[in-house]
């Protein structure tokens, strides 16, 4: 069986179009994770400084009700952007059926569609 140049060139592109796909997925999710942990910690810090401003409101009578408020509108926020970014990873997580071809959750052991295992 005679293999031609001409075939083995485009083998070689589309092998190298695969893995710069994969590659490009996996920089992708990195980022995504690195995002994710960046949130993470902002939350952290809000929740820090909350309780600092109730705690020196407490020690010192000052009315910080103000700035608490602020604050706990940021949490919230970051806390919508981090379910947010929880809900894009988990999307790209989903198990797609070899029969029906429908996407499902990623804990999914059987199809939500045909009921074929995954």
């Amino acid at each position: 069986m005679a293999y031609n140049f001409e075939d083995l060139k485009t083998d070689a592109k589309n092998l190298l179009d695969k893995a710069a796909s994969k590659a490009n997925e996996a920089v992708d999710y990195s980022k995504t994770q690195l995002d994710r942990a960046q949130l993470r910690s902002k939350i952290r810090e809000k929740y820090t400084e909350l309780g600092r401003l109730c705690y020196n409101m407490h020690e010192t009578d000052a009315d910080e009700t103000g700035r608490m408020k602020i604050v706990i509108n940021d949490i919230r926020s970051l806390e919508r952007k981090l379910n947010e970014a929880d809900k894009a990873v988990n999307a790209k997580k989903c198990k797609t059926c070899k029969f029906c071809l429908t996407k499902n959750d990623s804990d999914s052991v059987y199809c939500t569609k045909c009921g074929e295992k995954l």
